[in-house]
This record gives structure tokens, C-alpha cells and sequence, in this order.
């Protein structure tokens, strides 16, 4: 059981990171952060990155290794995660993966078919998009692929690259599908809060952001390009900040308005883990008490 991939899934603020990390220091393995947002330096408040201690204590992988400018994909993490796996397995190591970032968990434990992509010609894209916008960009996506096309119609980013498979396809994009069993063998634990608990744990984790600096934080990044880069744009709360920084909402607002989003966003993942992931242990609780018990009992078989 030891030398298995470790798989800690859940939505935000659920507590995934404390229990892998309390794994990881009890079997002295690393981390994979399945998140798309850690890999980002400075993006560290908002994306709740592990501290500097606990990165010093536990390998973390694909945290910290990109800037916010360059794209980060399901593709690239699957074939990185890939790679760690293969390296682990060979020492017979144990290995941790943990985060939030679904699509990611879900291509690297039970593959999919990832779509073509071009550096050359997703450059020619972005610069593209960048001068015209995504009016003439999207008719031509609607040509090729319709369906796409009108799924990703408010997704500029998400967009843009089925574009570029298309346009390498020269037709429209296949469905993703899913294997029924992981790929390999591995223990898959989901941490489900319940939906108030999960609010009062959003919120607490919300002002808590506030108040180490997570506008501040906002504010130099957005300086430096942030919503304009092709996949950290996408990052929790900073456009959010931005509406703030404009003055278009006080304090107290930004406050609410980001617990509200967070919320949602937490909400997509419940549904996401619930559905995405056949065979994995789902662990839920009510409460603060029954999550440390949760914890205790996942521990304790290690």
C-alpha cells in the first residue's frame, strides 16, 4: 500500500494539502501538486501554495517552476506527472498526489486522448488574438468545429487552443474519453465537506488571504501581466481584486464577493469529484471534528 500512488483529491479548502502533507512526512515521499494554479511563481496567496517551512520539509512537484506568462495545460501535467511516476516507481518509493484541479487528476489517473498542439502555431494565435481579440477567431472555430465552438464561446482561453487543434486536426475535435479503471495501481482518497462546512471553511480561508496580503499580491502580479497571460489568467479572485484596485468595490464587498466565487468554484468541484472518479473513497463530514477524525483514520493505515 505504501509503494502506491497516493491520490488526494477534493474541493477547495477541504483540507487535501494538510492531510498530504501529513502523509508525505509520515511515508518521507513527495508531493505532485495537482493544482494549475501553485506551478506559478508568486501566485502564492491566491493559489494557497504551500509555505516556505513545508516546502523545505516535503519535495513538492510542479510548484513554483513557471512563470506567469508561459501556459500551463492538462497535457503538460500528464506527461510531467507521468514522468515523476515512472521515476518513483522504478525506486519503489512512495508517491502523493494532491489537489483540485479535476481534469488534471482525472487525465493522469485514467488517460485520455490529449489533443495536438503546436508552439509555433499557438504563438501565431495568442499574438493574433492579442491584436484583433477573439471576435474573427471564434467564426473561424464555428466553421471548423461548431460544437466547440459554441461550448467555449465565454472561455477566450480555452478557446483559442481548441482553435489550434482544430486548425492541426484541419477538422473538429474528438470527445474526450475516460478509462473506466485507473491506468496504474493507486489509492484514490476524496475529501467531501459538507456544503456549509465547506462555506465556513471558504470564508475563514478567504479573510485569512486578506489579511497576508493577497491584494497586495494581486496588485504587483496584475502589474506584471497577469490577466493577460494564456492560462495563470484564470487564477481564483484576481479579477475580482482588480474590480477592487479600480474602486469599483470596497472592502467589505471584495470580501464577499470572493468568498461568493470561491463558493461556486468549490461547489463545480464537489460535483466534479462525486462523478469523475469511479472506485475512489469518498470521506465526508459534517464538521471540523469529523474532519480531524477523517484524517485521523486515513493516517492511521499508513
Amino acid at each position: 500500500m505504501n509503494k502506491k500512488l497516493i491520490s488526494i483529491l477534493g474541493p477547495t479548502a477541504s483540507g487535501k494539502s494538510s492531510l498530504a502533507f501529513a502523509l508525505a512526512k509520515k511515508l518521507q515521499c513527495p508531493i505532485i501538486s495537482c493544482d494549475s494554479m501553485q506551478n506559478y511563481r508568486k501566485l502564492d496567496i491566491g493559489s494557497a501554495k504551500p509555505s516556505i517551512d513545508e516546502l523545505k520539509q516535503i519535495k513538492h512537484h510542479m510548484v513554483d517552476e513557471l512563470d506567469i506568462n508561459q501556459s500551463w495545460t492538462a497535457a503538460a501535467f500528464y506527461e510531467q506527472a507521468e514522468e515523476i511516476r515512472l521515476e518513483h516507481q522504478k525506486n519503489e518509493q512512495a508517491l502523493i498526489m494532491a489537489g483540485g484541479t479535476g481534469l488534471y487528476a482525472k487525465m493522469f489517473l485514467y488517460g485520455a486522448d490529449t489533443l495536438p498542439s503546436d508552439k509555433t502555431l499557438a504563438q501565431e494565435i495568442r499574438e493574433r488574438y492579442e491584436q484583433e481579440g477573439s471576435t474573427h477567431i471564434f467564426a473561424e472555430l464555428a466553421k471548423i468545429d461548431p460544437l466547440s465552438a459554441e461550448k467555449l464561446k465565454d472561455n477566450d482561453r480555452r478557446m483559442l487552443r481548441a482553435y489550434e487543434a482544430a486548425k492541426l486536426l484541419n477538422g473538429p475535435l474528438p470527445e474526450r474519453s475516460f478509462a473506466q479503471e485507473p491506468r496504474f495501481d493507486c489509492r484514490q482518497i476524496i475529501l467531501m465537506p459538507a456544503a456549509e462546512l465547506s462555506r465556513e471553511l471558504i470564508a475563514k480561508r478567504c479573510i485569512k488571504m486578506l489579511s497576508e496580503g493577497w491584494i497586495e499580491e494581486a496588485q504587483e502580479l496584475i502589474q506584471q501581466g497577469l490577466l493577460e497571460s494564456p492560462t495563470a489568467c484564470q487564477a481564483l479572485g484576481y479579477k475580482e481584486i482588480q474590480q477592487f484596485l479600480l474602486g469599483a468595490l470596497d472592502r467589505n464587498e471584495l470580501q464577499e464577493r470572493l468568498i461568493i466565487k470561491t463558493c461556486q468554484y468549490a461547489k463545480r468541484q464537489r460535483t466534479w469529484f462525486r462523478n469523475q472518479h469511479p472506485g475512489a473513497e469518498v470521506f465526508t463530514y459534517q464538521n471540523s471534528e469529523e474532519r480531524e477524525l477523517v484524517f485521523k483514520t486515513i493516517l492511521d493505515e499508513f
